[in-house]
């Protein structure tokens, strides 16, 4: 897709459409150049998508249409699919991958999608691959605040498929950036100035954790799944921060109707890195070391800040109805 016989890693480039129509004059163009120059090329594409550019090649051209489960879901959960998708489309030749994927309005809006396209920065430096981002159609209301595809593409993607073509984007910036911003911006939640539904000071017993998390969820608005899933993602952060901080374990949770808030403290230093635990430590279930990769996979937000009172470190998990 780019004429740069050097590359090696990966390059994200975005994408934002104006309407379908703007697919075939803009981006069948790039689908063949990098066929013409022997590349594999792989969509990841609703239908629309792919009709508007099914006349970018021939039949015997090497392109895949796949499709990538939970892409426009939990950031976590997007990058490891798209990972996968990637590992398992390489080819050991040596070419590099061209991949096109297209999100219209993800399911959790704008604001969390824009932390996935952040990660794959990050995630997938070493994978020789071109990864064009289709990103809209841009009209009309996003509905998910003064974020939407523009903001995104501009944010997250080195380079930019304009009508003139590929250009590069001076409003890039560094995936720690931008998850710090975004991820800090909803901290406090305005459910934590109202009484917890449980408040366990002092944790020294998890079974009496889990048990007083389900009974309080039993009576929430997250259904079975989602509730099981915070229960895990719970259990490895104070898990984490009775073996890696200081006690006390504080654990105070608050169910809304649209979303569940947990909050776990302790009173040793805070991890800072957003992009921590994004991908598994080694892969290995069983030598442990995983426990901030599971917890992440499980919940739609986490984020580690110092603590407001009192020092320490406080993690809060949020799982949306």
């Amino acid at each position: 897709m780019l004429d740069d016989d050097e590359a090696t890693g990966y390059r994200h480039i975005g994408h934002v459409r104006a309407t379908d129509d703007d697919l075939g004059a803009v981006v069948a163009p790039l689908v063949r150049e990098a066929l013409a120059a022997g590349g594999r090329v792989v969509l990841a594409c609703p239908e629309p998508v792919l009709t508007a550019l099914a006349g970018a090649w021939g039949p015997g051209d090497d392109v895949g249409v796949t499709t990538v489960r939970q892409l426009d879901s939990r950031p976590a959960a997007g990058v490891a699919a798209l990972t996968e998708l990637i590992d398992r489309e390489l080819r050991e030749d040596g070419r590099r991958l061209h991949l096109v994927t297209a999100v219209a309005r993800p399911a959790t809006g704008w604001g969390a999608w824009m932390q996935t396209e952040a990660l794959f920065n990050h995630v997938l430096a070493d994978r020789p691959v071109d990864h064009l981002c289709l990103l809209g159609p841009a009209e009309g209301p996003t509905g998910y605040g003064d974020l939407g595809p523009a903001e995104v593409a501009r944010g997250t993607h080195p380079l930019l498929l304009t009508d003139a073509g590929l250009v590069h984007n001076p409003g890039y910036r560094q995936p720690t950036e931008v998850l710090t911003e975004l991820q800090r911006a909803g901290v406090p939640d305005p459910l934590e100035a109202t009484e917890p539904a449980l408040a366990l000071l002092d944790l020294d017993d998890m079974r009496a954790l889990r048990r007083s998390v389900h009974a309080v969820l039993a009576d929430s608005s997250l259904d079975r799944d989602a509730a099981e899933d915070l229960v895990l993602a719970i259990d490895e952060i104070v898990a984490n921060a009775a073996e890696h901080g200081v006690p006390p374990v504080d654990v105070r949770l608050w169910c809304g109707t649209d979303r569940t808030v947990c909050s776990v403290t302790d009173r040793g230093p805070c991890f800072d890195d957003p992009l921590a635990g994004y991908g598994p430590a080694h892969g290995d279930m069983a030598v442990g070391g995983m426990g901030l990769w599971l917890a992440r996979r499980s919940v739609d937000s986490l984020v580690a800040t110092p603590a407001e009172a009192g020092g320490g470190c406080t993690v809060r998990l949020v799982v949306n109805a």
